[in-house]
Protein backbone atom coordinates (compact mmCIF):
# COMPACT_ATOMS: atom_id res chain seq x y z
CA UNK A 1 0.00 0.00 0.00
CA UNK A 2 1.40 3.39 -1.00
CA UNK A 3 1.60 6.41 1.30
CA UNK A 4 -1.28 8.30 -0.33
CA UNK A 5 -3.46 5.18 -0.08
CA UNK A 6 -2.69 4.81 3.62
CA UNK A 7 -3.50 8.48 4.20
CA UNK A 8 -6.84 8.03 2.44
CA UNK A 9 -7.83 4.94 4.40
CA UNK A 10 -6.75 6.43 7.73
CA UNK A 11 -8.83 9.55 7.06
CA UNK A 12 -11.87 7.39 6.31
CA UNK A 13 -11.30 5.29 9.42
CA UNK A 14 -10.95 8.36 11.63
CA UNK A 15 -14.08 10.09 10.35
CA UNK A 16 -16.04 6.85 10.49
CA UNK A 17 -18.37 7.68 7.61
CA UNK A 18 -18.91 5.59 4.49
CA UNK A 19 -19.42 7.62 1.32
CA UNK A 20 -21.36 6.08 -1.55
CA UNK A 21 -21.53 7.70 -4.98
CA UNK A 22 -24.39 6.67 -7.25
CA UNK A 23 -24.95 8.65 -10.47
CA UNK A 24 -25.32 12.25 -9.28
CA UNK A 25 -26.01 11.30 -5.64
CA UNK A 26 -23.58 11.06 -2.74
CA UNK A 27 -24.87 9.15 0.27
CA UNK A 28 -23.16 9.08 3.64
CA UNK A 29 -23.52 6.30 6.19
CA UNK A 30 -22.66 7.63 9.64
CA UNK A 31 -21.60 5.52 12.63
CA UNK A 32 -24.52 4.16 14.63
CA UNK A 33 -25.38 5.23 18.15
CA UNK A 34 -25.60 2.93 21.15
CA UNK A 35 -29.38 3.16 21.03
CA UNK A 36 -29.40 2.13 17.36
CA UNK A 37 -27.22 -0.84 18.24
CA UNK A 38 -29.77 -1.90 20.85
CA UNK A 39 -32.61 -1.49 18.34
CA UNK A 40 -30.74 -3.49 15.72
CA UNK A 41 -30.24 -6.33 18.22
CA UNK A 42 -33.97 -6.23 18.94
CA UNK A 43 -34.62 -6.47 15.19
CA UNK A 44 -32.31 -9.50 15.05
CA UNK A 45 -34.06 -11.25 17.95
CA UNK A 46 -37.51 -10.57 16.54
CA UNK A 47 -36.55 -11.86 13.08
CA UNK A 48 -34.86 -14.95 14.54
CA UNK A 49 -37.90 -15.84 16.65
CA UNK A 50 -40.23 -15.36 13.67
CA UNK A 51 -38.06 -17.54 11.44
CA UNK A 52 -37.89 -20.25 14.08
CA UNK A 53 -41.67 -20.06 14.56
CA UNK A 54 -42.14 -20.39 10.78
CA UNK A 55 -40.10 -23.58 10.78
CA UNK A 56 -36.85 -22.38 9.25
CA UNK A 57 -33.70 -24.25 10.25
CA UNK A 58 -30.97 -22.84 12.46
CA UNK A 59 -27.34 -23.10 11.30
CA UNK A 60 -26.81 -26.19 13.49
CA UNK A 61 -29.91 -27.82 12.06
CA UNK A 62 -28.78 -26.92 8.54
CA UNK A 63 -25.41 -28.60 9.13
CA UNK A 64 -27.23 -31.72 10.35
CA UNK A 65 -29.44 -31.62 7.24
CA UNK A 66 -26.37 -31.27 5.03
CA UNK A 67 -24.72 -34.26 6.72
CA UNK A 68 -27.80 -36.42 6.20
CA UNK A 69 -27.72 -35.64 2.48
CA UNK A 70 -23.97 -35.94 2.06
CA UNK A 71 -23.53 -32.22 1.37
CA UNK A 72 -21.19 -31.85 4.35
CA UNK A 73 -19.60 -35.04 5.63
CA UNK A 74 -17.48 -36.06 8.61
CA UNK A 75 -14.53 -36.18 6.22
CA UNK A 76 -15.24 -32.57 5.18
CA UNK A 77 -15.23 -31.48 8.83
CA UNK A 78 -11.97 -33.30 9.51
CA UNK A 79 -10.38 -31.83 6.40
CA UNK A 80 -11.42 -28.35 7.55
CA UNK A 81 -9.75 -28.92 10.91
CA UNK A 82 -6.72 -30.40 9.17
CA UNK A 83 -6.37 -27.36 6.91
CA UNK A 84 -6.47 -25.07 9.93
CA UNK A 85 -3.73 -27.08 11.65
CA UNK A 86 -1.65 -27.24 8.46
CA UNK A 87 -1.81 -23.45 8.13
CA UNK A 88 -0.61 -23.06 11.71
CA UNK A 89 2.32 -25.40 11.04
CA UNK A 90 3.24 -23.52 7.87
CA UNK A 91 3.23 -20.20 9.69
CA UNK A 92 5.50 -21.60 12.37
CA UNK A 93 7.75 -22.95 9.61
CA UNK A 94 7.95 -19.60 7.82
CA UNK A 95 8.90 -17.92 11.10
CA UNK A 96 11.63 -20.52 11.68
CA UNK A 97 12.83 -19.97 8.09
CA UNK A 98 13.00 -16.18 8.52
CA UNK A 99 16.74 -16.15 7.66
CA UNK A 100 16.34 -18.29 4.55
CA UNK A 101 14.68 -16.15 1.87
CA UNK A 102 14.30 -18.92 -0.70
CA UNK A 103 12.68 -21.37 1.73
CA UNK A 104 10.60 -18.60 3.28
CA UNK A 105 9.00 -17.62 -0.03
CA UNK A 106 8.33 -21.24 -0.94
CA UNK A 107 6.48 -21.73 2.34
CA UNK A 108 4.55 -18.52 1.71
CA UNK A 109 3.19 -19.99 -1.52
CA UNK A 110 1.96 -23.02 0.41
CA UNK A 111 0.28 -20.69 2.93
CA UNK A 112 -1.62 -18.87 0.16
CA UNK A 113 -2.77 -22.19 -1.31
CA UNK A 114 -3.83 -23.40 2.15
CA UNK A 115 -5.78 -20.21 2.81
CA UNK A 116 -7.62 -20.58 -0.50
CA UNK A 117 -8.52 -24.19 0.28
CA UNK A 118 -9.66 -23.24 3.79
CA UNK A 119 -11.87 -20.46 2.40
CA UNK A 120 -13.39 -22.86 -0.14
CA UNK A 121 -14.22 -25.36 2.61
CA UNK A 122 -15.73 -22.66 4.83
CA UNK A 123 -17.82 -21.43 1.90
CA UNK A 124 -19.05 -24.98 1.35
CA UNK A 125 -19.94 -25.42 5.03
CA UNK A 126 -21.88 -22.15 5.24
CA UNK A 127 -23.34 -22.12 1.73
CA UNK A 128 -26.91 -22.15 3.09
CA UNK A 129 -26.30 -19.66 5.92
CA UNK A 130 -28.42 -16.92 4.30
CA UNK A 131 -31.45 -19.24 4.46
CA UNK A 132 -31.05 -20.04 8.17
CA UNK A 133 -32.65 -18.27 11.12
CA UNK A 134 -29.28 -16.68 11.91
CA UNK A 135 -28.69 -15.57 8.31
CA UNK A 136 -32.08 -13.92 7.87
CA UNK A 137 -31.88 -12.31 11.32
CA UNK A 138 -28.39 -10.96 10.55
CA UNK A 139 -29.68 -9.34 7.35
CA UNK A 140 -32.55 -7.79 9.29
CA UNK A 141 -30.10 -6.35 11.83
CA UNK A 142 -27.88 -4.90 9.11
CA UNK A 143 -30.88 -3.50 7.25
CA UNK A 144 -32.05 -1.68 10.36
CA UNK A 145 -28.63 -0.09 10.88
CA UNK A 146 -28.22 1.00 7.25
CA UNK A 147 -31.79 2.35 7.00
CA UNK A 148 -31.28 4.51 10.07
CA UNK A 149 -27.76 5.76 9.39
CA UNK A 150 -27.79 6.54 5.64
CA UNK A 151 -28.14 10.24 4.77
CA UNK A 152 -28.49 12.40 1.67
CA UNK A 153 -27.83 16.11 2.15
CA UNK A 154 -28.01 15.63 5.94
CA UNK A 155 -31.49 14.08 5.65
CA UNK A 156 -32.25 10.42 6.34
CA UNK A 157 -32.37 8.72 2.95
CA UNK A 158 -35.56 7.03 1.70
CA UNK A 159 -33.83 4.59 -0.73
CA UNK A 160 -35.87 5.87 -3.63
CA UNK A 161 -33.20 5.84 -6.36
CA UNK A 162 -30.61 3.62 -4.68
CA UNK A 163 -31.70 0.20 -3.42
CA UNK A 164 -31.14 -0.87 0.16
CA UNK A 165 -29.32 -4.02 -0.99
CA UNK A 166 -26.84 -1.92 -3.00
CA UNK A 167 -26.10 0.33 -0.02
CA UNK A 168 -25.67 -2.69 2.28
CA UNK A 169 -23.16 -4.18 -0.17
CA UNK A 170 -21.18 -0.93 -0.28
CA UNK A 171 -21.27 -0.75 3.52
CA UNK A 172 -19.89 -4.28 3.81
CA UNK A 173 -17.21 -3.52 1.20
CA UNK A 174 -16.04 -0.55 3.29
CA UNK A 175 -14.92 -2.89 6.10
CA UNK A 176 -11.16 -3.24 5.75
CA UNK A 177 -9.55 -6.67 5.62
CA UNK A 178 -7.29 -7.88 8.41
CA UNK A 179 -4.28 -7.54 6.11
CA UNK A 180 -5.13 -3.89 5.38
CA UNK A 181 -5.74 -3.09 9.05
CA UNK A 182 -2.47 -4.67 10.15
CA UNK A 183 -0.48 -2.66 7.62
CA UNK A 184 -2.25 0.58 8.53
CA UNK A 185 -1.78 -0.01 12.27
CA UNK A 186 2.00 -0.43 12.06
CA UNK A 187 2.83 2.27 9.50
CA UNK A 188 2.52 6.02 8.97
CA UNK A 189 0.47 8.15 9.24
CA UNK A 190 -1.41 6.15 11.89
CA UNK A 191 1.66 5.05 13.82
CA UNK A 192 2.54 8.62 14.86
CA UNK A 193 -1.07 9.44 15.76
CA UNK A 194 -1.22 6.37 17.98
CA UNK A 195 2.05 7.25 19.73
CA UNK A 196 1.11 10.86 20.57
CA UNK A 197 -2.56 10.30 21.39
CA UNK A 198 -1.96 10.29 25.18
CA UNK A 199 0.41 13.27 25.17
CA UNK A 200 -1.65 15.65 23.09
CA UNK A 201 -5.23 16.78 22.59
CA UNK A 202 -5.50 14.98 19.28
CA UNK A 203 -8.55 12.77 18.73
CA UNK A 204 -8.12 9.49 16.95
CA UNK A 205 -11.76 9.37 15.86
CA UNK A 206 -14.30 12.11 15.26
CA UNK A 207 -17.73 11.66 16.85
CA UNK A 208 -20.78 13.72 15.97
CA UNK A 209 -22.68 12.43 19.00
CA UNK A 210 -21.58 11.44 22.51
CA UNK A 211 -23.29 8.06 22.28
CA UNK A 212 -21.89 7.22 18.85
CA UNK A 213 -20.35 3.74 18.57
CA UNK A 214 -16.94 2.96 17.14
CA UNK A 215 -17.12 1.45 13.66
CA UNK A 216 -15.74 -1.99 12.79
CA UNK A 217 -12.66 -0.39 11.28
CA UNK A 218 -12.08 1.88 14.27
CA UNK A 219 -12.35 -0.92 16.80
CA UNK A 220 -10.05 -3.18 14.83
CA UNK A 221 -7.49 -0.40 14.35
CA UNK A 222 -7.31 0.04 18.13
CA UNK A 223 -7.06 -3.71 18.70
CA UNK A 224 -4.19 -4.15 16.24
CA UNK A 225 -2.39 -1.03 17.48
CA UNK A 226 -2.51 -2.27 21.05
CA UNK A 227 -1.39 -5.70 19.91
CA UNK A 228 1.67 -4.24 18.19
CA UNK A 229 2.44 -2.30 21.37
CA UNK A 230 2.30 -5.55 23.34
CA UNK A 231 4.64 -7.22 20.85
CA UNK A 232 7.24 -4.46 21.21
CA UNK A 233 7.00 -4.72 25.01
CA UNK A 234 7.44 -8.50 24.98
CA UNK A 235 10.69 -9.94 26.34
CA UNK A 236 10.74 -12.19 23.27
CA UNK A 237 9.99 -9.35 20.84
CA UNK A 238 10.86 -10.49 17.30
CA UNK A 239 12.87 -8.42 14.84
CA UNK A 240 11.16 -5.66 12.84
CA UNK A 241 11.21 -7.68 9.62
CA UNK A 242 9.13 -10.35 11.38
CA UNK A 243 6.70 -7.74 12.76
CA UNK A 244 6.23 -6.31 9.26
CA UNK A 245 5.52 -9.77 7.79
CA UNK A 246 2.01 -11.01 8.70
CA UNK A 247 2.79 -14.66 7.99
CA UNK A 248 5.97 -14.75 10.08
CA UNK A 249 4.36 -12.77 12.89
CA UNK A 250 1.44 -15.22 12.96
CA UNK A 251 4.02 -17.99 13.37
CA UNK A 252 5.56 -16.08 16.28
CA UNK A 253 2.09 -15.71 17.85
CA UNK A 254 1.49 -19.46 17.60
CA UNK A 255 4.86 -20.27 19.18
CA UNK A 256 4.26 -17.80 22.02
CA UNK A 257 0.77 -19.19 22.69
CA UNK A 258 2.15 -22.73 22.86
CA UNK A 259 4.84 -21.58 25.29
CA UNK A 260 2.21 -19.96 27.53
CA UNK A 261 0.01 -23.06 27.38
CA UNK A 262 2.99 -25.23 28.31
CA UNK A 263 3.99 -22.97 31.21
CA UNK A 264 0.39 -22.84 32.44
CA UNK A 265 0.01 -26.62 32.28
CA UNK A 266 3.30 -27.15 34.13
CA UNK A 267 2.28 -24.65 36.81
CA UNK A 268 -1.07 -26.41 37.30
CA UNK A 269 0.75 -29.73 37.50
CA UNK A 270 3.17 -28.39 40.13
CA UNK A 271 0.29 -27.00 42.18
CA UNK A 272 -1.77 -30.20 42.02
CA UNK A 273 1.03 -32.70 42.61
CA UNK A 274 2.26 -32.66 46.21
CA UNK A 275 4.74 -35.52 46.03
CA UNK A 276 8.34 -34.52 45.29
CA UNK A 277 8.97 -38.07 44.10
CA UNK A 278 6.38 -37.66 41.34
CA UNK A 279 7.54 -34.15 40.47
CA UNK A 280 11.12 -35.30 39.97
CA UNK A 281 10.25 -38.47 38.07
CA UNK A 282 11.50 -38.78 34.49
CA UNK A 283 8.07 -40.01 33.38
CA UNK A 284 4.63 -39.19 34.78
CA UNK A 285 1.40 -40.70 33.43
CA UNK A 286 -1.69 -38.51 33.75
CA UNK A 287 -5.20 -39.83 33.08
CA UNK A 288 -7.38 -37.59 30.87
CA UNK A 289 -11.06 -37.56 29.95
CA UNK A 290 -11.20 -35.55 26.72
CA UNK A 291 -9.17 -34.23 23.81
CA UNK A 292 -8.73 -30.82 25.44
CA UNK A 293 -7.05 -32.41 28.45
CA UNK A 294 -4.94 -34.61 26.15
CA UNK A 295 -3.67 -31.53 24.30
CA UNK A 296 -2.98 -29.77 27.60
CA UNK A 297 -0.91 -32.70 28.92
CA UNK A 298 0.91 -33.12 25.60
CA UNK A 299 1.88 -29.45 25.69
CA UNK A 300 3.84 -30.12 28.89
CA UNK A 301 6.29 -32.34 27.01
CA UNK A 302 9.48 -30.80 25.69
CA UNK A 303 10.52 -31.39 22.07
CA UNK A 304 12.80 -34.16 23.38
CA UNK A 305 9.86 -35.72 25.24
CA UNK A 306 7.65 -35.51 22.15
CA UNK A 307 10.34 -37.24 20.09
CA UNK A 308 10.59 -40.04 22.65
CA UNK A 309 6.81 -40.52 22.56
CA UNK A 310 6.89 -40.76 18.77
CA UNK A 311 9.81 -43.22 18.83
CA UNK A 312 8.01 -45.44 21.33
CA UNK A 313 4.80 -45.27 19.31
CA UNK A 314 6.69 -46.33 16.17
CA UNK A 315 8.36 -49.21 18.07
CA UNK A 316 5.00 -50.46 19.40
CA UNK A 317 3.44 -50.14 15.96
CA UNK A 318 6.26 -52.20 14.44
CA UNK A 319 6.63 -54.90 17.13
CA UNK A 320 3.18 -54.96 18.74
CA UNK A 321 4.44 -55.21 22.33
CA UNK A 322 7.82 -54.63 23.97
CA UNK A 323 9.42 -54.54 27.40
CA UNK A 324 10.38 -51.20 28.91
CA UNK A 325 14.10 -51.79 28.37
CA UNK A 326 13.57 -52.44 24.65
CA UNK A 327 12.64 -48.85 23.88
CA UNK A 328 15.47 -46.96 22.17
CA UNK A 329 15.45 -44.11 24.70
CA UNK A 330 15.70 -46.64 27.56
CA UNK A 331 18.64 -48.36 25.88
CA UNK A 332 20.39 -44.99 25.57
CA UNK A 333 19.58 -44.12 29.19
CA UNK A 334 20.98 -47.40 30.48
CA UNK A 335 24.06 -47.05 28.27
CA UNK A 336 24.66 -43.47 29.49
CA UNK A 337 24.18 -44.58 33.09
CA UNK A 338 26.72 -47.39 32.66
CA UNK A 339 29.21 -45.03 31.00
CA UNK A 340 28.90 -42.52 33.84
CA UNK A 341 29.42 -45.25 36.43
CA UNK A 342 32.50 -46.44 34.55
CA UNK A 343 33.91 -42.90 34.44
CA UNK A 344 33.13 -42.47 38.13
CA UNK A 345 35.28 -45.46 39.07
CA UNK A 346 38.32 -43.90 37.42
CA UNK A 347 37.71 -40.53 39.03
CA UNK A 348 37.46 -42.23 42.41
CA UNK A 349 40.82 -43.93 41.85
CA UNK A 350 39.39 -47.45 41.71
Amino acid sequence: MKQHEREFFISLVRIGKVYIEYKDLELAIIPQTVEQTVRSCQAYNKAYEQCYYDGLMTQDETEQWMQERGLWTYEDEEKLKGLQKDLEKLKVEIFNARNNDQLKERIRLYIRVGEKQLQEHNDKKFQYFNNTCEGIASLEKTSYIVKNTTYLNEQLYDFDEVSLSYVIKEWHDSILSEKQLRELARTEPWKSLWVIKDKSDIKLFFKEAANQELTHNQKNMVIWSQLYDNIHESLDCPSQDVIDDDDMLDGWFIIQNKKRDKDRAEKEFEENVKSDKIKNASEVFIATNNKKDIDRVNSMNSIHGQNIKQQRFNTLKHKGSVEQHEFQDEKLRIQTQSTNMYKGKFKGGN
